[in-house]
Parts: C-alpha cells; sequence; structure tokens
C-alpha cells in the first residue's frame, strides 16, 4: 500500500477517532488533549503475555511483556533493554531500603507491516524515584527494530514536529516563547532566530542581514543542523535509513516525541511531564495533540503504515494480527549485551529436581538439564515439567557411560536413543551434548550431530556435598558468559540454589539457557564449548 492509499484510509478513521477524543465537545477554553492509542499486552486474546516477579531480600523486580514469536526481533529488543536497565538498577541499589523496579510494555499499533510498543521503566521506594519510557518499532519488510525518529521523513520533519508541539504549548497552555522546554524550545528559538534576518531583510532589502548565529541570544546548533554536515540532503538524514534512524534517535534522545504515540485523532500524542507544562495543573501526564493536517507532511512510509495500524486496531483491537502460531517463546535475551550465565545440571532427572523446578521459578530462571535417557524414561513427567517451563533439555547419554570407550557406531546408538527418549516426551530433539565426565575423543566428536558443551565452573558438588561450598565456589567464580556445573541428583546441590540465585541476581546476572548464551546459529556438530565469556 503506497502513502497516499494510507492518507486517504485515514480519512474515515481519523473523523471516527475525533469523537473519541476527550475535549471535543467541550468548551472553548478546554486544554488541547490527544488519546493516545495504547494498548495492555494482556488484553488481547490470542497474544501471550509473560509476567514475572522477583522479590529478594534487598528489592523487588518485576516485568511484563508480549511474546511476539520465536525469537521475535522486537521481543528480544524489549526483554534486553529490560534486562540492561534491571541490570543497572540492581548494581545501583542503596545500603538500605527495599526499592521496586516495575517495567510494562504497552502495544501502540501491529498490523502485517509494522508493529509498535512502549517501554516503561518505574523506579519507586528510593531517593530519586523516577520513570522512563521510551518506545520501538518493528519494520516487518526489512526485519528490524527501529527507533521513533523512523517514523519521520526526515530531520527537518523532526524540527518541524517539535515547531507544532511548540505552537500547542505557545497557544494551547499559554506558556510564554522562554518557558518551552528542553528540545521544543531550543528547536522554536533557532526559527525564531533565523526568522529574524528574514524579516529584517524584507523591511529594509538594502541593509545587510546579520547572520543568524550573530544575533542577539541566538541559541546553539539543534540536533538536525548538527547532522546536516554530514547529508547532502536538504532535509537531513535519511530517516528510512535503519543506521541513520539510529543516529538520529541518539542526538534526538531528549526530545519529548521520543514518547510518542498515535491518536485516535489520527495525529500525535505526544507526552510531556507535567511539571515542564505549569498551566496544564496536577495531572498525571500531559498529551499534547499534534493535529492529522500538521501530520501529514512530516511522515515516512513506515510513519504512515504505523498510524494506518493504530487507528484501525483502536477501532477494534481484536483486529491486532496475533495468534497461536505466535506464541513460542525461543530466545528473549541479547547475552552479548547482558550479565548472562546458564546453570546446567547434570545426571537427572530424579527426586529433587521439582525442587529444584520450583526454585528457579522465584527468579524467573531458564537453566538447562542434561538427562539421561534411561531416566527420561522413569520419569517422563518430570521432563514434560521441566520444558513447559522453558529449560532446555540436553543429552547426556543413555546411563552415564564413558563415550570414549564406544566405537563410532556405539555413540551414535547411545545418543540416538536418548534423543528419541526426549523427543518422545517434549516432541523436540536435544540441540546439544555433554558427555560424562566430560570425556572426549575425536570418535565421539565426529559421531555426534550435537554441539558438545563443557563448563566453566566446575562447584565439585558431586564430591565436597556441602551446600555452603558448593553456593560460595559459584558465587566466587561465575563470570558474564559462564557455564557453572551442578548435579541435581544431589540434595545438598539443590539446597544451594536458593543462595545461588540471590546472589547472582543482586549482582545483575540474567539466567539463560545454553543455547541462548552462545547461539546456536554459532555452533557446529562436534564443536566444543566451555563458555560464552566476553573478553
Amino acid at each position: 500500500m503506497d502513502a497516499t492509499s494510507l492518507r486517504r484510509k485515514l480519512t474515515v478513521s481519523a473523523a471516527l477517532g475525533l469523537l473519541l477524543v476527550p475535549g471535543c465537545h467541550a468548551a472553548e477554553d478546554a486544554l488541547p488533549y490527544a488519546e493516545a492509542i495504547r494498548f495492555s499486552s494482556d488484553s488481547l486474546e490470542h497474544l501471550r503475555t509473560h509476567t514475572v516477579a522477583v522479590q529478594a531480600e534487598h528489592s523487588t523486580v518485576s516485568y511484563r511483556y508480549p511474546v511476539l514469536g520465536e525469537s521475535h526481533p522486537l521481543t528480544i529488543e524489549v526483554r534486553t533493554r529490560m534486562a540492561e536497565r534491571q541490570t543497572a538498577f540492581l548494581e545501583e541499589l542503596p545500603d538500605r531500603g527495599g526499592p521496586e523496579l516495575t517495567q510494562d510494555v504497552e502495544l501502540l499499533a501491529a498490523s502485517e507491516h509494522v508493529i509498535g510498543v512502549r517501554t516503561t521503566a518505574v523506579t519507586s521506594g528510593a531517593p530519586g524515584d523516577d520513570t522512563e519510557a521510551a518506545t520501538l518499532w518493528y519494520d516487518s519488510a526489512g526485519g528490524e527494530v527501529l527507533p521513533w525518529t523512523s517514523l519521520f521523513r526526515d530531520e527537518q520533519a523532526l524540527e518541524n514536529a517539535h515547531l507544532a508541539v511548540a505552537d500547542v504549548l505557545r497557544d494551547g497552555y499559554d506558556l510564554s516563547f522562554e518557558q518551552l522546554p528542553g528540545l521544543v524550545g531550543e528547536v522554536a528559538a533557532r526559527a525564531e532566530a533565523e526568522s529574524e534576518p528574514a524579516s529584517a531583510a524584507a523591511s529594509a532589502p538594502d541593509e545587510a542581514a546579520g547572520a543568524p548565529d550573530e544575533a542577539a541570544g541566538a541559541p546553539g546548533q539543534t540536533p538536525a543542523e548538527e547532522s546536516a554536515e554530514q547529508t547532502p540532503q536538504d532535509g537531513g538524514s535519511d530517516l528510512a535509513d535503519p543506521e541513520q534512524a539510529w543516529e538520529a534517535a541518539e542526538r534526538w534522545s531528549a526530545s519529548p516525541l521520543a514518547d510518542l504515540a498515535f491518536s485516535t485523532a489520527g495525529g500525535l500524542a505526544v507526552r510531556m511531564d507535567p511539571a515542564v507544562v505549569p498551566s496544564a495543573g496536577r495531572v498525571d501526564e500531559v498529551l499534547l495533540p499534534v493535529e492529522p493536517e500538521e501530520t501529514e507532511e512530516l511522515l515516512s512510509e513506515l510513519g504512515y503504515h504505523a498510524r494506518s495500524a493504530a487507528v484501525a486496531g483502536n477501532s477494534d483491537p481484536e483486529d491486532f494480527p496475533f495468534d497461536g502460531t505466535l506464541t513460542a517463546e525461543g530466545a528473549t535475551l541479547d547475552c552479548e549485551r547482558l550479565k548472562c550465565v546458564a546453570l546446567t545440571f547434570d545426571d537427572g532427572p530424579g527426586e529433587h529436581t521439582e525442587e529444584l523446578l520450583d526454585t528457579l521459578d522465584e527468579y524467573d530462571a531458564k537453566a538447562t538439564f542434561y538427562v539421561l535417557g534411561s531416566l527420561v524414561d522413569e520419569f517422563p513427567e518430570i521432563v514434560e515439567r521441566t520444558h513447559a517451563e522453558g529449560h532446555e533439555l540436553g543429552n547426556h547419554t543413555w546411563k552415564h557411560d564413558d563415550l570414549t570407550t564406544l566405537s563410532a557406531a556405539g555413540v551414535t546408538k547411545d545418543l540416538d536413543r536418548t534423543d528419541k527418549a526426549i523427543q518422545e516426551v517434549t516432541g523436540e530433539l536435544p540441540p546439544t551434548l555433554r558427555p560424562p565426565y566430560g570425556a572426549l575423543n575425536g570418535t565421539v566428536r565426529s559421531a555426534t550431530r550435537h554441539p558438545i558443551i563443557l563448563w566453566d565452573v566446575d562447584t565439585m558438588d558431586w564430591q565436597s556435598r556441602d551446600t555452603d561450598a558448593v553456593a560460595q565456589h559459584a558465587l566466587e567464580e561465575t563470570r558474564p558468559g559462564s557455564v557453572v556445573l551442578f548435579h541435581d541428583i544431589h540434595k545438598t546441590s539443590v539446597d544451594a540454589i536458593p543462595e545461588v540465585l540471590e546472589g547472582l541476581h543482586g549482582d545483575g546476572y540474567h539466567f539463560v539457557t545454553v543455547s541462548e548464551i552462545f547461539g546456536l546459529g554459532g555452533m557446529e556438530p562436534g564443536a566444543l564449548h566451555t563458555d560464552a565469556r566476553v573478553g
């Protein structure tokens, strides 16, 4: 669908949307207000929402996000950003008190072309309570996650959008020119300074007009002007280019448009802190309207698609294109950007495994279980639960034989038998192998279809059977990217896990599966991996 078609389609939707905007039939002196199109992900019947709360002795963190499909780029970006914010929060905890971090995701638009989300992070119970918000947009054509700047044609369009916001603040909220906040004020001041020489030239054409930056009180460069030297285009950066869009988002990071949505009227709804809009009164948020006709010349092709999707979804949220095919979670974190650790458990399942699963669930911790095929047959319900709760199953042979004592055919037969047992219960083949005792040779490596996973932190739990020693070793030796070895057949090991989880969680770690920490795309059959440490 081209941009012209999108404009035509908007006309009817916008007319309907105007009826929904608070204040449309109010008194003439009502403050301008935009009704933003936002949906909670759990309000959509066919979309699975993942909700987690982790309450530790020193803090509480909680988050909620929609699962858009197996390893969906937008899910990964949203979750990774949440995880980065959580790590920063935990690393900066005060000595006393019990601060809380609550993170959430709202849907702004969704169609076959584009998905938009708004993320929020609210910190409370600590000095400097704070709320942060940002928006992200997924372009299905390019398969990329993009910033809010990609909704605009170019940086001149960004300038004009800020001028439109300035007009609303001055005309609707009676802010003086000097009261215009932040980037809105900077852009407006620059536009005013540039118009003065032109006005002077028009009234006195024979007198040379001073350069704009020579005018009294002229402001410095705006973000759009900073980019002008980087591109020959009259409007600044080409925001249809993902790299330039992200660079522009960095330059405009202080902009209130970073937290924009589309309005029910078909324009923009720009959120501003009430503290910088004194005439707004005691309200939780100020949503400034940029009218549809002003928005029309500002949007990029992606922006038109996003607006059409938002307005259409507002008329019937159930039309959002999510169904039962978009429920598989897959990978949700980019461990190259995070403090990730893979906790692994060998030789089960056994009588203590379900207690371990309960403990892991308290921290939303995902782990990898290297199971014996013979025990899969004995405890299928435990294996089924392990898989259903998002943990990973790995091949640990049928009954813990040393594979280096077998022929190639013997290795293949043993591993295939174990694979089949796991697949019959979970419906999936185990993606990786851990050989018993870590014993390997060329025959084993050439006979397996699995990447081979060992470890870089051996808690020696099978030897010490000492809960405190096991926990202390794990906490002291773990680094970002570590693979930690435990055995869930030992009660002393399972009893160590609460302390391990609390300690690593408090240090900002995220608990992931082996596949997530390594990324299966980079692991070949027979290849040996011990950890994913960076640097």
